[in-house]
Order: C-alpha cells, then structure tokens, then sequence
C-alpha cells in the first residue's frame, strides 16, 4: 500500500494541565484538576507513561487469550490474541488492514508475518516513532481525521482496545455517547472497500455489566470517593487512562444499517488474567529493574498526578485488575466481529 504523507491532527494540549508551584503542588489545585475535561489529554498522557512498560515486560495493552488454561504464558496468550484478530477478519496475503489504536505495533507485526499490508493509526508521537522504527506504517492520526483518500482502500480494520477511548464521561453526561459510536461505525463503513471479499471489522472492548456506571463518578476526584470503591476506582482509571465504556448491545444498535454483528465472544476472564499478569510484572519492576524506576521517575517529575494515579491501577489499589475481578465484575470484555453492510 502507498504510505501517505499526512499531517497530524490531534487534540490541543489541556489549558489546565498542572503547573509546578514552588515544590510542590497545592491541594487544592489537585483537587481541581481531577475534576477538569482533560479527556482525551489525558489517554495520550496515558501512552507517553505507558511508553516505558516495555521495561517492565509489558508491550501489549489489551487482553491475551488463554483458553482456559491460567498458567499458560503470557507471551503465547498474546499471539493467540493477534491470530484470532486476524483470522476474524479473514486476513491473508495482500489483504490491506488497518489497526486504529495501533500501540507499539505487535498486532501490526503479527499481520505482516502473515503477508498482510498493515496500516495503523495512533495519538502516540512516541508510539508512531518506535513503530516507524520497526518499518512499521504507521501515522499520528485520530480515527476522526482520516483523509477521504482513505476511504475504500482497507478490507478489514482491527479496533483492539481503542474504542474504549472515542467516549468519554462529559459525552455521556451530554447525551452524546450514542452518537460517538455510530459516527465511529460511520467512519469504519467508509474506509472499507465494498468490493473486498471481507470488509469486516474486529474490535474488542471493555463493557459496562449491566447499566452504565453514573459517568459523574469518573470525573470526581478519587480521594473523595474513598468510600465508594466503584466511584474511587473509576476515577483513578479515567485519570489514567481516559474514556468512558458502552453496555451490552449498545454497539450493535448503534452500528444499525451500516454493520451487522457477526459474533460476540466474552473475553473477561482472559482479560483478567492479562491484568494480573501485568500488575505482577509492573510491581515487579518497580522494585527490581533500576532501567524502569528512573524513567518513571522522570514521568512522575512531568506528570506526577497522572503518573500517580497510572501507577495506582497496577500498584496499591490495583483498580484495572479490579474491574474484571469476582463472579460478577462491574466490566466485561467483549469481542466483537462486525460485517459491513452494503447499500
């Protein structure tokens, strides 16, 4: 595929990101902004963090595939993860993917084994350069931006992880989540080609369990929710990581006239498992790889709120394991294959 040569556009810097006051920061200038709108901020905040787990063993931010079997590895679980993604898809030689969401590009890697042409999209600076750096295609774009010369070049797209991100709690405050999601599968109906023999779409996202979480409790600060550990954890997570999740069939009605859902698959427990494995692994090299503890230090001088509440979701409070542990967790992780309808 032809690489394209586009300029980035990304979202303006938070007006209210923290500023160093003296040596320290007041409280309550904590305390305001954890309640400011610094979504999406705050998810490239979360890649330019997450830019170092590597160090800690962690190169893939979504969930393995295990099968059943908890003690399998978490190397193997992971490329269960990409081949199941692609084969969804029906990928094979020549066939042209895009990845939105890309990360550091081991999805991407694993289609290109395959002879696939992989294209893939982040708001990572540093994730399109260590991308580039493995002669990956990768550009800093947003999903919105695309250019119209993108459209009806791909036959599949992968979403792995990223549309938990396109939301966040001021559009569901504002009633505006629904339209989110059906503006996203608008986009997705534009980029494939409906003359490819697949012209299927594969995401995977983390679901409310039953009725969406009051999005009020996502942007309150977590120390005043100390009491209310759905509200406390859900803070810490937005912080850290920005967005705002769908409930069950939500994204089917929402995808109505321009995808039909081909299959669902609940991957909680998978995820689960890749969660533990990786607040093992972070807390791990918190305390023995030297490498890690200066770069996240480094982070915590830039960043030391976000950096913070990232590190609590793996340390501490552990709230991204929390989220899929206990017979009824609050999330779910689903599967999804989409089927693009022609008309």
């Amino acid at each position: 595929m032809k690489k394209h040569k586009i300029k980035p556009r990304l979202a303006t810097h938070d007006a209210h990101a923290p500023r160093m006051i003296g040596k320290t920061y007041k409280s309550r200038y904590f305390l305001r902004i954890m309640s400011q709108r610094i979504a999406p901020e705050n998810v490239t905040k979360l890649y330019e963090v997450t830019g170092i787990t590597p160090l800690a063993g962690i190169e893939d931010y979504t969930e393995g595939i295990y099968h059943g079997n908890q003690n399998l590895d978490h190397t193997t679980a992971k490329r269960n993860q990409h081949e199941y993604l692609l084969d969804e898809i029906l990928a094979i030689e020549g066939f042209r993917l895009l990845e939105i969401g890309c990360g550091l590009g081991t999805l991407l890697q694993a289609a290109r084994e395959r002879g696939v042409v992989g294209t893939g999209i982040t708001i990572s600076q540093d994730q399109v350069k260590k991308c580039r750096a493995k002669g990956l295609d990768v550009h800093l774009l947003n999903y919105r931006s695309l250019p119209s010369d993108w459209f009806e070049k791909f036959d599949g797209i992968i979403a792995n992880g990223s549309l938990e991100h396109f939301c966040q709690p001021e559009d569901a405050l504002e009633g505006r989540q629904d339209g989110v999601y059906r503006e996203m599968f608008d986009i997705f109906h534009r980029l494939l080609d409906p003359k490819s023999l697949s012209r299927r779409v594969a995401t995977t996202a983390i679901h409310f369990s039953g009725e969406h979480i009051d999005p009020k409790k996502f942007l309150r600060n977590p120390l005043l929710q100390i009491f209310d550990e759905i509200g406390f954890h859900a803070s810490i997570l937005h912080v850290g990581y920005g967005g705002y999740y769908p409930i069950r069939g939500q994204l089917s009605n929402c995808a109505n006239g321009k995808f039909d859902l081909v299959k669902e698959v609940d991957g909680t427990e998978d995820y689960r498992l890749t969660s533990e494995h990786w607040c093992q692994s972070y807390k791990k090299a918190l305390f023995t790889n030297p490498r890690f503890m200066y770069e996240l230090f480094k982070h915590f001088i830039m960043k030391p709120i976000h950096t913070t509440l990232v590190t609590a979701s793996y340390v501490g409070p552990e709230s991204w394991a929390w989220q899929f542990r206990g017979d009824n967790p609050p999330t779910r992780l689903y599967r999804h294959t989409w089927q693009r309808v022609t008309c």
